[in-house]
């Protein structure tokens, strides 16, 4: 289980880093708290898909 989740993770993430999704995202002309704020909704948006994928398959062990 904890491998399939790694794997969403490389997958959802790409090879990017947070710093070159900031530098990409100012290199369009966006200011640099637009882009924070962008990474933080990306990131959080990560989370909660990983929480709800990690409570859906706890539900299922216990059934």
């Amino acid at each position: 289980m904890l491998v399939i989740v790694a794997a969403v993770a490389a997958t959802l993430t790409g090879c990017s880093t947070p710093a070159q999704r900031m530098a990409d995202c100012q290199a369009q002309g966006v200011s640099k708290d637009t882009c924070y704020l962008a990474e933080q909704n990306r990131q959080a948006a990560f989370n909660s898909a990983a929480m709800k994928q990690a409570m859906e398959n706890s539900n299922e062990a216990i059934k």
